[in-house]
């Protein structure tokens, strides 16, 4: 067996990340960038690092042509080679906080690409020993123009005693979902409501919802509120976890430092689900201050407060409309 890996992490669609720091945006005028930042990301690739800056090992499984897995040759990064260049998305931030996001179209993949990199990723798991798996990002469509058939995935790690967890939105979470396919997926508020059909106003509504969806057969369900912080329903119960106002400088990839958070405590202390919690919360706070897209240090973690009696009708900051 090669050396151990605690969480494999699979992003199908990879994207190089660009991000403009402007003083302020104008549409239809020419800006010139303060800093400018460019980096290999995805949900996967982003819940990596931060699991390695966290000190829990990772591996991320890239889907790259052979030119680009030579540009972003890097140790935790495991390419599969496709055909095609990387997508980008671009960025902008001004100094009011505002964030304007440009993604590009997700490149598709064939059946046997798509199947080839699934017995990759469930390979590696087993051959480093990994506890956990993590799908995440932009699902991509088949080269037949139809969804990527992702039970496959978790049905071959579950039956190797691996835990799948999901991390996308639309149809392939709701989905995977409602199958009862995942060990834990993390939505928004939005990306929840559209799973439940109805709006989520309120910390009770957003508790109900995740209930609901766990009931399918969901292991755990955490739910990223932005600044009203992260609510999470298991077997073991509710707990509902937020920090003290931060200075917000980049909110893209606040969610995957959450998920390595969560990924990086639970590995090691599997019965600890509420204090995983609390730091998936603590590790998204920190990384929304840095203008990266990637948690680049886990020192001066913010104060997380924890309760397992939510107030249900705090309404949120954030609301989730179907």
């Amino acid at each position: 067996m090669n050396s151990p890996v605690r969480v494999i992490t699979l992003t199908p669609a990879p994207a190089i990340d660009r991000t403009y720091l402007l003083d302020s945006l104008h549409p239809g005028e020419v800006h010139r960038a303060q800093e400018v930042h460019s980096e290999l990301a995805g949900k996967g690739v982003n819940v990596t690092k931060g699991l390695m800056v966290g000190g829990t090992s990772s591996l991320a499984v890239v889907p790259l042509s052979r030119e680009d897995a030579e540009q972003f040759s890097e140790e935790a990064i495991y390419a599969h080679e496709v055909s095609g260049a990387l997508r980008v998305n671009i960025t902008i931030l001004d100094k009011a906080g505002q964030t304007t996001k440009i993604n590009q179209q997700a490149q598709p993949l064939t059946p046997a690409q798509w199947s080839g990199i699934v017995d990759a990723t469930v390979s590696l798991a087993r051959s480093h020993g990994s506890p956990w798996i993590l799908l995440a990002g932009t699902i991509p469509l088949s080269t037949e123009e139809s969804p990527l058939e992702l039970a496959p995935l978790f049905e071959s790690a579950h039956l190797h005693g691996i835990h799948v967890g999901l991390d996308t939105s639309g149809a392939p979470l709701l989905d995977m979902a409602r199958r009862g396919l995942p060990d834990v997926i993390k939505p928004n508020a939005a990306e929840l409501a559209e799973c439940v059909g109805r709006p989520l106003l309120t910390l009770g509504d957003v508790v109900d919802a995740a209930t609901e969806v766990q009931q399918w057969g969901v292991g755990t369900v955490l739910v990223s509120l932005g600044p009203d912080g992260m609510v999470g329903v298991s077997s073991t119960g509710v707990v509902h976890a937020h920090t003290s106002p931060v200075t917000v400088r980049n909110t893209i990839g606040a969610g995957d430092a959450s998920v390595a958070g969560f990924l990086s405590h639970l590995v090691d202390h599997p019965g600890e689900f509420a204090n995983a919690v609390a730091q998936g919360v603590a590790w998204g706070a920190l990384k929304v201050q840095d203008v990266s897209s990637q948690l680049q240090s886990v020192e001066g973690l913010p104060e997380v407060s924890l309760t397992d009696s939510p107030e249900r009708d705090t309404a949120l900051r954030e609301p989730g409309l179907a």
